[in-house]
């Protein structure tokens, strides 16, 4: 398959998923490639990246009948399987030549990924699955600028990386096993959750001891100029400390969801993640005292007096 000819359908328009799907048909109307097709579960999200020339599709099935590539971003694990199984029931009831190569954008459990393996493999039919997501925040997926992971065989890696970068990512990642790459995002996302529990934790502590948390920004600043660090700090700040009510990149739910399952990839290795069961522990102090859509960053109201 070719990138630039590749019927590509695209499942799932949420606050990432809208935003990749937007710059994905933009950049291939601009280099005059195939347009991609869309669906999402509330339709009328679809007119937004319709306007850019994509077409609609009025169900699941109608995706995996057309296309040849299919992008999932969605909700959470059991949007997944729910949505995977409608693509096996329709295609178990066509003929198809084509392969048809499904994407999975979306943070899950390993085990759901192993589930989907599994369900695909008993199917007994012409499609193959690569668990394939991406770092970054909202604005980071308006401006095409996320970290893209691929995974599967060496020729569908390269197809992935060629319709992603530089349509809606700015590198890619290779991760050959599917599993392994849902396990990849899982402690990529730990470590981000790992720093803002160090943040937060500063800036309590700054705050208390009369450092203040704008004067422990300006040493953020100037030693960790990079945008994920650099960004929660100021929730942490901005706002008199209250920007992460506001400023919602990615929220309480996601938060605690990532962090259990780092917590669950640690335990079977036979390890432990002392900073995860903090980061969690503090998350739930949000989701008790606090609102659940809150940005992530707001852990750092668990750390402060009360």
């Amino acid at each position: 398959m070719e990138a630039s000819t590749v019927r590509v359908g695209w499942i799932g328009l949420g606050t990432m998923g809208v935003e990749m799907a937007r710059n994905l048909q933009q950049h291939r109307a601009r280099t005059g490639q195939t347009p991609i097709t869309v669906y999402n579960r509330t339709h009328a999200k679809c007119a937004l990246v319709a306007e850019h020339g994509a077409h609609v599709a009025v169900s699941p099935a109608s995706i995996a009948q057309t296309c040849t590539v299919v992008f999932l971003s969605l909700r959470d694990d059991q949007a997944v399987k729910d949505i995977v199984t409608q693509l096996l029931d329709s295609i178990a009831l066509e003929t198809r030549d084509e392969p048809l190569l499904i994407a999975d954008l979306t943070t899950v459990h390993p085990s759901t990924t192993q589930w989907v393996l599994h369900k695909i493999s008993q199917a007994n039919t012409k499609v193959r699955f690569c668990q394939t997501p991406v770092w970054g925040a909202p604005p980071a997926a308006r401006s095409a600028n996320l970290v893209y992971v691929t995974s599967g065989n060496n020729s569908d890696s390269a197809l992935l990386a060629e319709i992603s970068v530089p349509a809606f990512a700015h590198t890619t990642i290779a991760c050959d096993d599917p599993v392994r790459a849902a396990k990849f995002k899982i402690m990529g996302n730990f470590m981000i959750a790992g720093i803002l529990e160090t943040l937060g934790e500063a800036m309590a502590v700054a705050h208390e001891s009369g450092i203040s948390r704008k004067l422990y920004l300006e040493f953020v600043k100037a030693m960790f100029p990079v945008a994920p660090i650099l960004g929660y700090a100021h929730k942490m700040v901005d706002e008199d400390g209250e920007a992460s009510k506001t400023q919602v990149g990615f929220n309480i739910h996601g938060g605690m969801k990532d962090v259990g399952y780092a917590i669950d990839v640690a335990k079977s290795a036979g390890l432990d993640l002392p900073v995860a069961e903090l980061a969690h522990k503090h998350l739930q102090w949000v989701l008790d005292n606090g609102d659940e859509n809150w940005d992530w960053s707001s852990l750092a109201f668990a750390l402060r007096k009360q």
